[in-house]
């Protein structure tokens, strides 16, 4: 877990480019960031803007989402370029929830197979395709009742040397006791290498800073 001063995100910037936009198995591909002190929705979502801005390579937002989500998910990637950076800033819940990765370029890898076939084979969101990533799970530890921002490669590109592919992984979370009187909100932002058409106008991230309404 790194820790994020909300004052000056982009100090933390290369430690959280380094370990998620990997291209070889030396770092986990995902990371979580406690804030060193509380903040409110919006500046949440500032923060998560003010850190891609630091990164090394120029992304360009291509998804923006905003949600209350207290249903269990199955292990998946979101829907993306194959080059991607997921943001995802939960604000302070007393809901509780536990987040995992599967390490599926490294379980592609080691069946050398590329990482889009491997992931077509063994689909995840089938428990017969789900037993297949269990060796390469890790739950990730997470903060309680307070905002957090967890990043995660989101790419489904294959191991290449030569190329030097960011590595992705998958990600699910589990609402053990979901509780209809709260609320559980995250702030979703995917993230694309600049060039990648289509990317998000300056007003739809205008509004994504600045809404108080639920997608």
């Amino acid at each position: 877990m790194l820790l994020l001063d909300p004052e000056k995100p982009a100090e933390c910037a290369p430690d959280v480019f380094a370990r998620v936009w990997r291209t070889t198995l030396d770092q986990p591909g995902f990371a979580v960031l406690r804030l060193s002190h509380s903040v409110g929705s919006h500046e949440l979502r500032r923060i998560m803007f003010a850190l891609f801005e630091a990164f090394p390579v120029r992304f360009v937002p291509e998804r923006l989402g905003r949600f209350d989500q207290q249903v269990s998910s199955k292990f998946h990637r979101d829907g993306a370029p194959p080059e991607s950076f997921l943001l995802l800033g939960y604000e302070a819940s007393p809901v509780r929830s536990r987040i995992f990765i599967a390490d599926s370029s490294r379980a592609a890898i080691e069946a050398e197979v590329p990482l889009p076939a491997f992931v077509a084979r063994y689909n995840p969101m089938f428990p017969v395709g789900e037993a297949v990533y269990h060796p390469f799970v890790t739950e990730l530890e997470l903060p309680h009742g307070e905002p957090y921002i967890v990043a995660i490669n989101n790419s489904l590109l294959p191991f290449a040397p030569s190329a030097a592919n960011p590595l992705g992984v998958l990600h699910k979370a589990i609402i053990d006791e979901p509780d209809p009187t709260n609320h559980r909100v995250i702030n979703s932002v995917g993230f694309m290498p600049a060039g990648y058409p289509s990317p998000k106008s300056a007003a739809e991230v205008e509004r994504f800073l600045t809404r108080t309404d639920l997608d």
